[in-house]
């Protein structure tokens, strides 16, 4: 390589939504030709945060194409390095968690409005070719989605503190209810509903009976708690609180909870993978987007740059991602932006399961 020569070595992350914030390992780049040196994506420039001559802090623009990030200074230009960006599919939302993919391949989200605020069409099914389709159904502030084992689409209202069961998405049914601030919600491989009540209790419900029980009991949330499960119906439970730093908790099926993670900010929706992996919508370490942890090993990568998301959902090799106003589709992700592990974030993992002091917590205590 001559000194002259203009080269990306690597983009980390390798896929972004607009306005998140990628690192650029380069060589021979300018950042003295503020008119002259750019960072392009697709047929986009991007703004360029801050730059030296072999490192750069980039923002994803809009619109940009799939035909990577290059970098142009003075007279010359880089090679284009692969780089992901995803598509806005649908704006003018208001999502406040999960998406959830229905059997079709459409993904339904939220227009939720502010708490007590009424929207005439509160869910919204968007296809993939970004067409809105709304429901005609009145439920209060829909916050978070889950389709059950039977097929139904399943909704929590943090406002009535209820969960719906939309069947056939033509009638609404009261599922449960005195779930408090009703957040997030998530099904085990036994059919049982969890909801995540803002103010600190995660409760199981049995759909068919209607009844529910406190399963365990966090701090409360400023937003929202957000739930996940994984293959072992082991809970995954996150949600923004009044500490400086917020973590991911785990809890057993005996209620036995634990903090796997630490040292995020603002943790948001979930979503694990095939592999066991749990996607995040969190910050962490100056870093905004998704990232991918791993309960086996510990570790995170930022894997999705973003400027904040509230939400994820997992469809074959397709990713779909919600902020406050839109609906994000990433397509045949497939774990891009995995490959560099020297981006792994492991200081804040301080124990792993079993390694510490579990606060075991009854649903009758």
């Amino acid at each position: 390589m001559r000194p002259e020569d203009l080269v990306i070595l690597d983009v980390l992350p390798r896929v972004g939504v607009p306005g998140g914030e990628v690192l650029i390992d380069c060589r021979g780049f300018e950042p003295g030709l503020p008119f002259h040196s750019k960072v392009v994506f697709g047929n986009t420039a991007g703004e360029i945060v801050s730059a030296s001559g072999d490192r750069i802090i980039a923002r994803v623009p809009e619109d940009s194409g799939d035909t990577g990030v290059f970098l142009i200074s003075g007279s010359r230009s880089s090679a284009a390095f692969p780089f992901t960006p995803a598509i806005r599919l649908a704006a003018g939302l208001h999502p406040v968690s999960n998406p959830v993919v229905a059997p079709d391949g459409t993904v339904i989200t939220t227009i939720s409005g502010s708490r007590g605020q009424e929207v005439s069409q509160p869910l919204v099914r968007v296809t993939r070719e970004g067409d809105k389709v709304p429901f005609s159904c009145q439920i209060m502030n829909p916050t978070g989605l889950a389709f059950g084992p039977d097929g139904q689409l399943y909704v929590s209202s943090r406002n009535d503190g209820i969960v719906y069961r939309y069947t056939d998405f033509e009638t609404l049914d009261v599922v449960a209810e005195d779930l408090g601030v009703s957040c997030g919600i998530a099904f085990d491989s036994q059919g049982r509903l969890y909801v995540g009540d803002r103010t600190g209790r995660i409760y199981r419900v049995d759909p068919a009976r209607g009844e529910r029980e406190e399963f365990a009991r966090l701090e409360p949330s400023v937003s929202a708690y957000h739930v996940a499960i994984d293959r072992n119906d082991v809970v995954y439970v996150t949600g923004p609180t009044f500490a400086l730093r917020d973590s991911i908790y785990r809890i057993a099926p005996d209620g036995c909870r634990e903090a796997v993670f630490r040292g995020l900010a603002r943790p948001q929706g979930m979503a694990f993978l095939p592999d066991g992996d749990l996607l995040i919508a969190a910050c962490y370490e100056g870093k905004k987007g998704l990232f991918r942890f791993s309960p086996a090993a510990g570790g995170m990568d930022h894997v999705i740059a973003a400027p904040t998301l509230v939400g994820v959902a997992v469809s074959g090799r397709d990713l779909f991602l919600t902020d406050s106003q839109s609906l994000l589709w990433v397509r045949s992700w497939g774990g891009v932006g995995m490959p560099v592990y020297r981006d792994r974030l492991r200081r804040a993992c301080h124990s792993s399961w079993g390694h510490q002091r579990r606060i075991c917590q009854s649903s009758r205590s």
